[in-house]
């Protein structure tokens, strides 16, 4: 059989959690993390002999196996002064991969890498404590960490209310599943209700949060309904609107507006954005006909109708168009000129980076200008090991899988980030006057 880790490979499979060789941790302690096991404990664990635990730097211990150094247990402790730790925990807690351990220091999780692999991470006040099972001998590693990991938080001095080890194919625990459900009235659950093998109770203060819970099962039908969220990308704000039908189809739009200074004369157009490099701008040509119609080639190619005064626009959805922020366009300092028929609001449907998208456009006779590009994607709410996805309906983009369950929301991931969102809450009507 080919081995599949080295003790090198060990360290890069950690997910940095563990700092290798001989060279200074960038981590600082204050715990000798080999106190925390002992070598017969660490033999159970790896199911042959191991020898007594080596430091690998302040941080870190390894007991190794004594027939193959390959096969090892790690201890590891993170006891940073000042160190945010629990973003990053919470960061792993949302993790597919991971599964929830209720009744174990602060909080705790697992997160298991067949066939070879095994940690887990418990919190205690602001510190971790990790323990690793690294072997290829080794029937049950998710139960063997579990094992270590108990001894170790015990002797850490952190709660240890397991009242029996999960066992290795126990899926992802959600915890307090009681408090996700919606404030809306008549609004299902997001969780199904899961049982949970222990727990523990402790008082709860305003900084004790550890973040939302895990999903492990998700009611489709809580699901249906109108939400929304935002990202930042730089200084560019991206909103969402996600509307899920009974049915399970769901489309998803996005809307950005762009800031920026236009120069528009002669048949030919250049927008430029704020808070971008000089150089990075959209140009192309336009001509006009039609008093209330022009058309553009180059970054945007569309016919552009024009929105009478306040009227909304027709393409976009009403939900999405009230989150959008107030016009503000940047101020202009240089001397721009843009062609009268072109000042107003105007709506299209056309080509942007090569994909369709829905446009309004504000152009302001200061040459001030916002631009508003709405994209949408549709496709069907699956389950898959046991969990939501939005899957999208063309095979070349992200599957968004629903990670966990917040009170009255949701947390979205494609793997490289996430979104967190709420139901849809439509402005308070304005009173008519009397």
């Amino acid at each position: 059989m080919s081995r599949w880790f080295s003790l090198s490979s060990l360290c890069l499979s950690s997910l940095t959690l563990i700092s290798c060789g001989n060279g200074l941790s960038p981590f600082a302690s204050n715990t000798d993390p080999c106190s925390l096991l002992t070598p017969a404990e660490a033999e159970r664990a790896l199911g042959e002999p191991a020898q007594e635990g080596q430091r690998a730097d302040a941080t870190t211990c390894v007991f190794k196996s004594a027939r193959d150094s390959a096969n090892a247990v790690t201890v590891q402790v993170d006891e940073t002064p000042g160190k945010d730790r629990r973003s990053g925990f919470n960061k792993d807690r949302l993790r597919r991969d991971s599964v929830l351990v209720a009744g174990l220091g602060d909080g705790a999780i697992r997160i298991d890498s067949p066939p070879s692999l095994s940690r887990l991470t418990f919190l205690r006040g602001e510190n971790l404590v990790t323990v690793m099972v690294s072997s290829i001998h080794a029937s049950n590693l998710p139960a063997s960490v579990m094992a270590i990991g108990k001894s170790a938080a015990e002797r850490y001095g952190a709660t240890v209310a397991i009242a029996q080890i999960p066992p290795a194919s126990s899926s992802p625990i959600a915890e307090t599943a009681s408090s996700t459900s919606n404030r809306q009235a008549g609004a299902p659950s997001l969780l199904r209700a899961s049982s949970v093998a222990a727990t523990q109770t402790r008082p709860v203060s305003e900084t004790d949060s550890t973040g939302p819970a895990k999903s492990s099962a998700i009611d489709a039908s809580a699901l249906v309904g109108t939400w929304q969220t935002y990202a930042l990308q730089g200084t560019t704000k991206h909103h969402y609107l996600l509307v899920i039908e009974p049915n399970r189809s769901w489309t998803l739009s996005s809307l950005t507006q762009f800031d920026g200074v236009l120069d528009a004369e002669s048949g030919r157009w250049s927008l430029d954005r704020a808070n971008t490099f000089k150089g990075q701008s959209w140009k192309g040509t336009y001509v006009t006909g039609q008093p209330d119609s022009f058309v553009t080639t180059g970054s945007l190619h569309s016919t552009w109708t024009r929105l009478d005064g306040d009227q909304p626009p027709k393409k976009i959805p009403a939900e999405l168009w009230t989150l959008r922020n107030n016009t503000s366009s940047v101020p202009v300092f240089q001397l721009k000129s843009v062609d009268r028929a072109l000042v107003g609001t105007w709506e299209s449907t056309g080509t942007y980076a090569g994909g369709p998208a829905t446009f309004v456009w504000t152009i302001k006779p200061s040459a001030a200008t916002d631009l508003f590009i709405m994209d949408q994607t549709r496709g069907t709410v699956i389950t898959k090991s046991g969990l939501a996805q939005l899957q999208p309906t063309q095979k070349r983009q992200r599957s968004l899988g629903i990670v966990a369950a917040q009170e009255g929301g949701f947390t979205t991931s494609d793997g490289k980030s996430s979104l967190r969102w709420t139901r849809h809450q439509p402005p308070p009507e304005t009173p008519q006057p009397l």
